[in-house]
């Protein structure tokens, strides 16, 4: 039941980042920015993956699982310890997890409005993108990773997780490529456009199961 209840919430996630998609090209302002309400449903999103943590991190701990609340790495160090287990091996996941809390408090106590003297959000940008991919492979890592430490994950699940942390490694691989790309000649443009499609390829195929 836990198992299913974790899917059933990613899947809802998932849903909601591909109605996002699908009207973003109305509501698109520049490169990679969107706002109004592909914005905001892909906040909404945000907000629902920090409660599916928090409902799987409270599913395994055996007492006071109730009023765990994550906000940051001491919390993850909590659950886990209230779980038997040892914090070290997930410490990776960590700081990832936490960008994903903070965000999740500033939409939901500031309705994502960081200075006081805003009355609008900033528009949904390609950072954005990327740290939202990033959160949905480091949440259903951080859970097989969980469910493999208390010998309760079976075959497919570890195969999920070594699929989540090498496609994480591509995907900050991608980041840096697309960092770079802006301080290079322009004849060596078209090749590194040529590696981030390759990247971002990779990392499709990685989470798919189709790269060993």
């Amino acid at each position: 039941m836990l198992k299913m209840r974790f899917e059933l919430n990613m899947a809802r996630i998932a849903t909601l980042v591909q109605l996002a998609h699908v009207n973003r090209a109305v509501h698109s302002k520049g490169f990679f920015e969107v706002e109004g309400a592909p914005a905001e449903v892909l906040r909404a999103a945000i907000v629902l993956l920090h409660a599916t943590f928090e409902v799987a991190m409270r599913s395994y701990v055996p007492k006071g699982g109730r009023t765990l609340t994550f906000s940051g790495a001491v919390d993850l160090d909590k659950a886990l310890k209230g779980s038997g287990l040892d914090p070290t091996p997930f410490k990776a996941l960590y700081p990832a997890l936490v960008q994903m809390a903070k965000r999740r408090n500033l939409i939901a106590h500031q309705a994502d409005l960081s200075n006081p003297m805003d009355t609008t959000p900033e528009s949904w940008n390609i950072s954005d993108e990327w740290q939202l991919t990033l959160w949905l492979m480091a949440v259903p890592a951080f859970y097989y990773k969980m469910r493999m430490a208390l010998g309760i994950a079976d075959d497919d699940e570890k195969k999920r997780y070594d699929w989540n942390m090498t496609a994480m490694v591509n995907h900050r691989e991608f980041a840096h490529q697309l960092l770079d790309f802006p301080q290079l000649p322009p004849e060596r443009r078209i090749d590194a456009l040529k590696r981030i499609v390759s990247t971002l390829n990779r990392t499709v195929s990685i989470l798919k199961g189709e790269v060993p």
